[in-house]
């Protein structure tokens, strides 16, 4: 007896609707198109089991959605692991939710600052960086655009803090980035650009103190007074040479005809001497002006030609 198999190809078009259940054989194969019409919209169309009846792909007609491994809330959607060889996005990329925003963003958290595009990224959760990373614009922490190419608005902290140009302290944010030619704490300009013109010239604009020790092993400069704290006592194991007049006490004398100036001269081989006077050819003599005992001033001067000083009640000017 001769046997003779037939295999034919269908296009198998299937439209649920309200005939029965129906059940194809074991295993079922097509070589063209396979078409499931539903004839009532439904989230649950078309579903594919395992042999414990449980449904692994959704078809969703209600929604157009497809879901495998759970029902789809999105167009398409994977409930569990996916891989895929490059994944791409005609839009914003969403991770860690489902709700779509204009930016894309890892976790579901919201922008405080100007994301709108597709190419914004917003990350609610913690980044890491085990390599170098770059940024072409500008980067800024805390709130607030920066105005820097880096920007910490608030507290920051490093173990080191180097810088090849000049340091910028206080100020606000926008005039603490105004740079200039020498370091400054303070917004404020050096009235003297000649002397301060490199990295390592520093202008203080505020008030200085120190706690500790202060060496200067150039020039000390003060347009101010200075003053020497009476805490504590006072020494200079040093010479001490002013080149200008000396005033102790008032920037006036009592007197009309001006400052006194006192020159203290080194002792050198023999008895320490006191010069007062000027080096001026115009300058007048010597006076010392002195309060008695019982509390009226005196006057000593030196007459030219005498051999000793003369204290009466005459006024030095």
């Amino acid at each position: 007896m001769t046997t003779v198999f037939v295999v034919f190809s269908f296009v198998f078009v299937f439209v649920l609707g309200a005939n029965a259940a129906s059940t194809i054989g074991t295993n079922m194969s097509t070589t063209g198109t396979l078409t499931v019409t539903p004839a009532t919209n439904s989230a649950t169309s078309v579903q594919f089991q395992n042999a414990a009846s449980t449904t692994y792909f959704f078809a969703d007609s209600t929604n157009r959605r497809v879901g495998v491994g759970g029902a789809p809330q999105t167009v398409f959607e994977v409930q569990g692991t996916a891989s895929a060889s490059y994944l791409m996005t005609a839009n914003s990329l969403q991770v860690a939710g489902v709700a779509s925003v204009a930016y894309s963003r890892f976790g579901t958290g919201t922008t405080g600052h100007s994301l709108a595009a597709t190419d914004d990224v917003l990350f609610t959760g913690l980044v890491e960086f085990d390599d170098n990373a770059f940024f072409d614009a500008k980067v800024g922490i805390g709130s607030g655009a920066p105005f820097a190419p880096f920007e910490v608005q608030g507290t920051a902290s490093a173990s080191y803090f180097f810088t090849t140009g000049t340091l910028q302290a206080g100020g606000t944010f926008a005039s603490a980035t105004a740079s200039v030619a020498y370091s400054r704490f303070g917004i404020g300009t050096t009235g003297t650009p000649g002397e301060f013109d490199a990295a390592n010239d520093l202008l203080i604009t505020g008030s200085l103190e120190v706690d500790g020790k202060a060496s200067v092993a150039g020039n000390f400069q003060t347009s101010g007074r200075f003053i020497a704290d009476t805490a504590a006592s006072h020494s200079m194991a040093g010479d001490l040479i002013l080149t200008s007049a000396l005033t102790v006490g008032a920037t006036t004398a009592s007197g009309a005809g001006g400052t006194y100036i006192a020159q203290f001269v080194g002792p050198g081989t023999g008895t320490a001497s006191f010069y007062f006077g000027g080096g001026n050819a115009a300058t007048l003599g010597t006076c010392f002006q002195l309060k008695s005992s019982t509390g009226a001033w005196i006057y000593m001067s030196f007459p030219q030609g005498a051999t000793a000083p003369v204290l009466d009640t005459t006024r030095c000017h």
